[in-house]
């Protein structure tokens, strides 16, 4: 399997919920492997700066999947707190693993959820 390095270090979370500002933190999520990380929350921001490093290790068909959550939230019920996600698939890891720090769009988990998501990770 390849070695990779994931830096969950800028999202930009464009969340407002009536509890104020979301503490926000990333799990990190090697689908195939079970490999999982999460990083350290951040108290009351929409601009978390992780600076935080996993390496990672990718086989040939795994996917990563980086999602965002608001710790405040998580607690009260199941998926409660998702702030938004980004699925990395094989081809995907390839083609940016040289290519340095990348911006990209947060999505819902599924297609089907009808929370608005909003914002990107670095």
């Amino acid at each position: 399997p390849e070695r990779g390095v994931c830096d969950s270090s800028h999202p930009a979370v464009a969340v407002l919920s009536p509890l104020g500002l979301p503490d926000p933190f990333a799990k990190i999520v090697v689908d195939g492997s079970g490999q999982c990380h999460s990083t350290d929350t951040v108290k009351n921001t929409l601009d978390p700066k992780w600076n935080q490093h996993y390496d990672l290790y990718v086989g040939k068909t795994d996917s990563i999947t980086i999602s965002v959550w608001n710790h405040k939230k998580i607690h009260k019920k199941q998926g409660a707190g998702f702030l938004g996600c980004v699925r990395l698939l094989s081809n995907a890891i390839s083609r940016l693993k040289d290519t340095g720090y990348q911006r990209l769009d947060l999505c819902k988990l599924n297609p089907s959820d009808t929370d608005a998501v909003r914002g990107q990770i670095v």
